[in-house]
Order: C-alpha cells, then sequence, then structure tokens
C-alpha cells in the first residue's frame, strides 16, 4: 500500500469514471432529460473542476433518492462540505493549491450535480449564491472591504463646533445604536424601493428602465427640513412613496392594479426573508470550510468600544426593554469609561490573521477566560475604535489596528479627520456599505449637534457597560503562531480617478449617437485588457526583484516571470454586477469577460490611433487633417467594442 496521491489527471478520470457510472445507473436521463452525450459532458466537465474521487457519485445518488425538485438547505450544506473534503484528500497539498479554484468551483460543481438529478439549482441556494459564495470564499479578515467618509468633521468645521473626546465618541455610539435599531428598515427600504421599479418594468411601463436612476439622484441619505418627526426610514419611505406619485400619475388603473398586487405578494414572500438574510444583528461562526451565520435578538446586542487598545461592552437597549438606550445614559457610560483606570490593552489582532478554518481548533485550547470573553464579543456587530489612527495611512494599513477577530459586520475607526468604516463581504456589497457609511455619518452629525448644546457629561456612577480582558497568556501566543496564517494582504488606492471625464466622455459618446450605450464598466473592461497587454514593469520595480534575488533567488524569479509574462496573456476580468435591482437577494452577479483583442484588432488600432493623436497635438500644421485621421480611428475602435458590448 501507499499513501502517494494520484496526480490531477489520475483524479479526474477517477471521479468521472465513478460518476458516470452512478450518473447511468441511476438513470440520469429521466431525471434531468438530459440526453446521453449531454451526461457525459457535464461528468466530465465536473470531473476537471471538482476531482474528488467518488464524492461527487456519491452526492449524486443522494440526490436522486430525494423527491421533488427542491432539497434541504442542511443537506446543500453536508454536500458542499463533502465536496471540499473529497478534493482536499484526493489531491495533495501543492496541486490542491495551484489547480484547485476553491469555492467558485465547488458551487459551480454542485449546480451541475443538482441538474444531473433533476433538482432546481435555484431553490438549494434560497438566499442566492453570491451569498453562499461570499460565506465560504470572502471570510477570511483579507476579504472585508473599507471605505471612508469624511462629512462628519467637514461639516463639524465649517460651523466651529469642537466636541469633546466623550461626545465625539457619544454621538458615534448613537448613530450605531440607531442603526441597529432601525436595520430591518433600512433593508425594508432597500428591497422596496429596488423591487417596486423592478415590477413596474414587468408592467411595461416605458420609464421603469430609467425610474430607479432617477431615484438615485433623489434618494436623501439623511432627514431633511420636512422630514418632521419622522425617523430617518419612515422619511426616506415617504420621499420614495412621493416620488413613485409623481411619477405614475399616468398609469392606467388596471396596469396600477396589477402592480400594486403583484408588489404585495412579493412582500408577503421575500420580504422578511431578504430582512434575515442581510441582518447584521448576527455573529459568524467558522467551520472548517465556510461561516454560520447566528442570528441574535435585538436586545443582546451591545456596541464594541475599542480605547486604548482595550475592549467594552455597551448595551444598544434600556434595560429590560428593547427601547434605545438613553443618550444621557450612553453619554454618562462613556465619560465613566473614558475616565477610568488605565488596563493591560487587549492582544487579540494577531486572531484576524489566522485563518478562519483553524479558529474552532484552535479555540478549544486556548485559555477558558480568553474564549469567554470572546464569546461575549460575539454579540457587538459594531465596533467603534476611539483609538484615533492617522488619515495619512493607506485603508489597508489604517485597519491593522485591534478589530475583532472577524466575527463581526462593521469596524468603525477614527481617524481625527474621517470615519473608516470596514466592513464584512457576508454582510455588505460595496454599493450598500457605501451607503450605510453615509446613512451613519449624517445620523452621527445629528447627535453630535445636539451634543454640542449639553452641560459637560458627569461619568455614570453605576456602570453597565462591560470590560474585556481578552489577554493571551504565553502558552496562546505561542498555539496563535502555530496556527495556519492567511496570506498578507494588498491595498491599491489612488486619487487620479476622474469620475467628471469619464462621465463627460459618455456624454460625448450619446451625442455622437442616441443609441451608444457604452458605460464605465465597458470602458474600464477594455482599457484593462489592453494595460495588461501592453504593461511593462518600471525599472524601479525591475531593481528592487534584482534585490531581492540576493536573498531569495526562487521568489525573485518567479516574480520576474510574472511581470515579463503579464503582456502575453489577455486576463479574464471579472466584474461583480449589482443583481438586486431585479432579485434584491442575489446580491452579486459576478460576469467573467475576455476581451477579443487579437480577432478585433483592438491592440493595433489603439496603438495608431495614440500614435495619431500624438502626431495631432505635437504638429503646428495640417492639424484639420490629422484630427480627421485620429477621429476616424477612433470611431472604429469605439464601433468594434461597441457591438461587443452589446453581444
Amino acid at each position: 500500500m501507499t499513501d502517494k496521491k494520484p496526480s490531477y489527471q489520475q483524479a479526474t478520470q477517477y471521479t468521472a469514471k465513478d460518476l458516470r457510472t452512478v450518473a447511468r445507473t441511476i438513470s440520469v436521463q429521466q431525471l434531468s432529460r438530459l440526453s446521453l452525450p449531454e451526461v457525459d459532458a457535464v461528468v466530465e466537465l465536473i470531473s476537471k473542476v471538482v476531482p474528488a474521487g467518488n464524492v461527487p457519485g456519491m452526492i449524486l445518488s443522494g440526490l436522486a433518492r430525494l423527491p421533488g425538485r427542491r432539497i434541504p438547505v442542511q443537506k446543500m450544506q453536508q454536500d458542499v462540505n463533502a465536496l471540499f473534503s473529497g478534493v482536499e484528500q484526493i489531491l495533495d497539498q501543492a496541486m490542491y493549491g495551484a489547480i484547485f479554484a476553491g469555492p467558485a468551483a465547488i458551487i459551480w460543481g454542485y449546480q451541475n450535480l443538482l441538474k444531473l438529478a433533476g433538482k432546481d439549482p435555484d431553490a438549494a441556494f434560497p438566499e442566492g449564491a453570491w451569498q453562499f459564495y461570499a460565506g465560504y470564499a470572502l471570510r477570511e479578515d483579507t476579504a472585508r472591504h473599507t471605505n471612508e467618509t469624511h462629512g462628519f468633521d467637514t461639516l463639524l468645521n465649517e460651523h466651529n463646533i469642537h466636541l469633546s473626546a466623550v461626545d465625539r465618541l457619544t454621538a458615534w455610539f448613537m448613530a450605531s445604536v440607531m442603526c441597529l435599531h432601525q436595520y430591518n428598515d433600512l433593508l425594508r427600504n432597500e428591497w422596496t424601493e429596488r423591487v417596486s421599479i423592478s415590477t413596474l418594468e414587468e408592467a411595461d411601463i416605458k420609464r421603469a428602465k430609467k425610474l430607479f436612476r432617477e431615484w438615485e439622484t433623489k434618494r436623501p441619505f439623511r432627514r431633511e427640513e420636512d422630514a418632521g418627526d419622522k425617523d430617518y426610514p419612515a422619511y426616506r419611505q415617504f420621499k420614495f412613496e412621493q416620488f413613485l406619485l409623481d411619477s405614475l400619475k399616468s398609469m392606467p388603473a388596471s396596469t396600477h392594479e396589477a402592480w400594486t398586487s403583484k408588489l404585495r405578494s412579493a412582500k408577503q414572500q421575500d420580504l422578511g426573508a431578504y430582512q434575515q438574510q442581510m441582518s447584521i444583528l448576527a455573529y459568524l461562526d467558522p467551520g472548517q470550510y465556510g461561516e454560520t451565520r447566528v442570528p441574535f435578538r435585538l436586545q443582546d446586542a451591545q456596541i464594541g468600544i475599542i480605547y486604548r487598545d482595550s475592549y467594552y461592552l455597551l448595551p444598544i437597549c434600556e434595560q429590560g426593554s428593547n427601547k434605545p438606550i438613553d443618550i444621557m445614559n450612553a453619554r454618562a457610560q462613556i465619560s465613566a469609561m473614558l475616565g477610568s483606570p488605565f488596563s493591560s490593552p487587549s492582544q487579540i489582532a494577531s486572531l484576524t490573521r489566522v485563518k478562519r478554518s483553524a479558529l474552532p481548533g484552535l479555540r478549544n485550547k486556548l485559555n477558558p477566560m480568553l474564549v469567554n470573553d470572546m464569546d461575549n464579543l460575539r454579540f457587538a456587530p459594531i465596533i467603534i475604535s476611539a483609538d484615533v489612527r492617522t488619515r495619512s495611512l493607506p485603508l489597508s494599513e489604517l485597519r491593522q489596528a485591534e478589530r475583532g477577530i472577524g466575527s463581526h459586520a462593521l469596524t468603525i475607526f477614527d481617524t481625527g479627520e474621517t470615519f473608516v468604516f470596514d466592513q464584512s463581504h457576508i454582510f455588505f456589497d460595496g454599493a450598500w456599505g457605501i451607503a450605510l457609511s453615509e446613512i451613519m455619518t449624517n445620523e452621527a452629525l445629528s447627535w453630535a449637534r445636539y451634543l454640542n448644546m449639553l452641560p459637560s457629561p458627569a461619568p455614570a456612577q453605576t456602570r453597565i457597560y462591560t470590560s474585556l480582558t481578552l489577554q493571551l497568556q504565553p502558552a496562546d501566543i505561542n498555539l496563535v503562531q502555530q496556527a495556519p496564517r492567511i496570506s498578507p494582504e494588498a491595498g491599491a488606492e489612488t486619487d487620479k480617478v476622474n469620475l467628471k471625464a469619464c462621465l463627460a466622455l459618455r456624454k460625448q459618446f450619446k451625442q455622437r449617437n442616441d443609441l451608444i450605450q457604452l458605460t464605465i464598466n465597458d470602458l474600464l473592461v477594455l482599457y484593462r485588457a489592453i494595460h495588461a497587454a501592453t504593461y511593462k514593469p518600471s525599472r524601479k520595480l525591475l531593481a528592487e526583484i534584482d534585490i531581492l534575488a540576493a536573498t531569495q533567488p526562487e521568489i525573485a524569479l518567479s516574480l520576474r516571470q510574472l511581470v515579463e509574462e503579464a503582456s502575453r496573456t489577455n486576463p479574464a476580468i471579472l466584474i461583480p454586477m449589482d443583481a438586486s435591482l431585479k432579485v434584491p437577494r442575489e446580491r452579486i452577479y459576478p460576469l467573467n469577460m475576455e476581451v477579443p483583442l487579437m480577432e478585433l484588432n483592438l491592440l493595433g488600432l489603439h496603438g495608431q490611433t495614440m500614435k495619431m493623436l500624438d502626431a495631432y497635438e505635437a504638429s503646428a500644421e495640417d492639424r484639420p487633417a490629422m484630427y480627421s485621421g485620429f477621429d476616424h480611428l477612433q470611431n472604429c475602435i469605439l464601433h468594434r467594442w461597441l457591438a461587443l458590448a452589446h453581444f
């Protein structure tokens, strides 16, 4: 006997042979209505993407025995974990890392097993494929995304308002409290706005396609003077209803009735599930391959506060009720907290660099007091760091401070000039994360104006906040250092993007031809492909690689090959598209594109066009003729790209 694992080719052949046998034994053709050649083709593809030995065959056999087209969610999770385990066991570690495409491959493979078994792939992912994917592939600390707002300090400075440290923190604490208390209403607005307009499109309303764009320019992110006694979610709902009323005045009564009926039915069926899916009143429980979202009650939620690297928990509800904590109570508690004697700083930032798959096993070995405090921290969906970080740091570095262990939704950092929101992909998409950041910034401003009118705070005599020790003993530190670690994260920031110029270019396209519907994404995809094909490493980068070669020659060689071969590669570009406009639960649709540079001769045309532009700009004579030549070449690129984009 030997423990040597098969090669990738052997693994795929073994997987295909077993899966094909099972497929023919259970008469997959009758279940899925696929022809035998189609069944064989699907089997071959699954085996190449998910070489998991006899596991796919076992799963297919189990799926075939289930009645109906739907499968239980628990069954789906068990199957997916089994596929992960199967690939991991059949391939050696080096091959696993080099070939296996991870969660995306598993999900694709499982969806095709469902098709073979005649099941409904959509029903297997009731919260959408992206939500499932995020829980498996975007679970590590490096997968969180970060954005920054400056409105709080900018507007306070404009009005010459200077808050104490207590009131500054209190304003953001209360903004976080109201966020959690209003979260279901905020999600209801997001869902209603999208579904109301997408349902109109089904009713063949011509304006419906432009309606959401119009609403995006008008929707408020704070309460205005006409808000009255409405809170923000109620005010936004009021403004949206006004917007729809103005837009639908000419709708026939029968169409309006049909639209209202569809919307009412969708609310009854889908809204509650969407609110549960997107709620941040939950913590992440790490498993070997993915995360489980564990919800908890509003009354149990607390806000985490980091001050001098120590963690505190302050409830968001008044004791014994589900009402928001009173601001005077919160202010007094925060005053006592910031004035309390200095305690030893916590040390759990190192746990964010441990792979989430290793945390369950590590947790069982850590000292019980540390584990108990970590369990208490789970009930803080929002953590606010009052330890000021410098704004000059890149966001990827700014967030490298105490920030929990990655099981919560949101961390807010204060730079003294801006506030930085570090958000989990499992709970937030980019657009919703940015929107909530703006909403919370405006909410904090409202509290800041109110707090500025109050006398200085007095510390609370009886404290209701909890101090967490979160100290790692020497044995704990040793365990953490030995645990599997995530790769260092990379960040890229620039202030060179000229959005006004991009929008102006789109307007010019429309002036040329009203049928030109190129988006910013279309242009980015084209020029990302051109950049990849024409990229040449800078002298500085090559010099750094030469320096590295003196101490780590193998890594330097790999880097040199990487940068030299990059220009010979036409990259496939993955663009996350907003799928929530049609079906909010779907969240994101990953669109994969590969630009046919050679087939359309786009590189050649681009080179000629740039040469003509340079000649035109350098010439003092015959400029109209040169510009005409440049314009002709530019139109050629545009027409070819437009045809591809429409295709």
